[in-house]
């Protein structure tokens, strides 16, 4: 038997999830409610193997995933959204949610997800599974390679401005550099980015420090 908590911030969707998890004798619903308030109290208050956390504000929901997960390790977080957003399921993941599962899950799926989740295992929605993978590995693709480069606060500088397209001039402008100066931090960037010119500095940079929707992110 397995005790779930479930949470959700629309009372629609509460009272769903209730009846169907009610008929299934595997489960033992030990409470409900709408908050991460909630969420916590129930969990501080008895033995919860596993809560069903759907919070519509994705900042709510990763904040109680993360303060449910510091109450211990017995409990077990599986996110229900309706969000497939890729970096909103990896921040969960990260504060500790075991699984991450979308609002259109048939029944058995979601059975499965709680089985796996309390056994410690984790469950990604199929429909993400793939892109949260990828980009959990571009990720960390993007740390070793960050790691293994070590730009100074001036030459950081020097590469978002180029990043955004800027020429030495303009970079001059901006930093309040010599045109001189800036063509010091260029050859400086160039070794240490093992390149041979500006444009294949804003390739390492851009492999370096990632894309995200088309757009350069800068992550120094």
């Amino acid at each position: 038997m397995l005790n779930v908590a479930l949470i959700d911030d629309h009372p629609i969707v509460l009272a769903g999830l209730v009846e169907t998890l009610r008929p299934y004798g595997q489960y033992q619903i030990v409470g409900t409610g709408s908050t991460a308030e909630a969420a916590l109290n129930l969990v501080r208050g008895g033995s919860v193997d596993v809560v069903l956390l759907g919070l519509n504000a994705p900042d709510l929901m990763i904040e109680a995933a993360r303060d449910i997960c510091a109450e211990g390790a017995a409990t077990k977080v599986l996110v229900f959204t309706g969000s497939n957003d890729v970096q909103q399921c990896i921040a969960a993941l990260s504060v500790g949610a075991m699984g991450y599962v979308l609002k259109d899950i048939a029944v058995p799926d979601l059975c499965y997800a709680i089985e796996e989740v309390a056994s410690g295992r984790e469950f990604i929605a199929s429909s993400m599974a793939n892109a949260v993978i990828r980009e959990m590995r571009l990720a960390e693709q993007r740390r070793v390679a960050n790691a293994s480069v070590s730009l100074n606060s001036r030459e950081g500088q020097v590469v978002r401005e180029l990043l955004n397209g800027a020429s030495n001039k303009e970079i001059a402008n901006k930093l309040n550099l010599s045109d001189k100066t800036v063509k010091h931090y260029m050859t400086q960037i160039m070794q240490k980015f093992n390149v041979r010119n500006r444009v294949e500095v804003v390739l390492q940079a851009q492999r370096i420090y990632g894309k995200v929707d088309g757009q350069t992110r800068y992550y120094a």
